[in-house]
């Protein structure tokens, strides 16, 4: 639906010879800082899952932020 308005505004505004004016957005700056990676530790079985489980969730964070930054525009 929004390309929708988008076109409709191109082309009521295509036979006017001005330029273009584009609007920026605000990004919080919530929305724009990486979530904390997990750390290191001791090489064994279970830092290994804690570090994937970490990743895991370190990686959903940032879907999360980039989807309503999607969401804004």
């Amino acid at each position: 639906m929004r390309r929708c308005l988008i076109f409709c505004a191109m082309l009521t505004t295509a036979c006017e010879p001005r330029e273009p004016v584009y609007v920026e957005r605000d990004i919080p700056a919530p929305l724009t800082t990486p979530c904390a990676e997990p750390v290191k530790g001791a090489p064994s079985q279970g830092a290994l899952v804690e570090l994937v489980l970490g990743w895991k969730h370190t990686a959903n964070c940032n879907a999360d932020k980039l989807e309503r930054i999607g969401e804004l525009f």
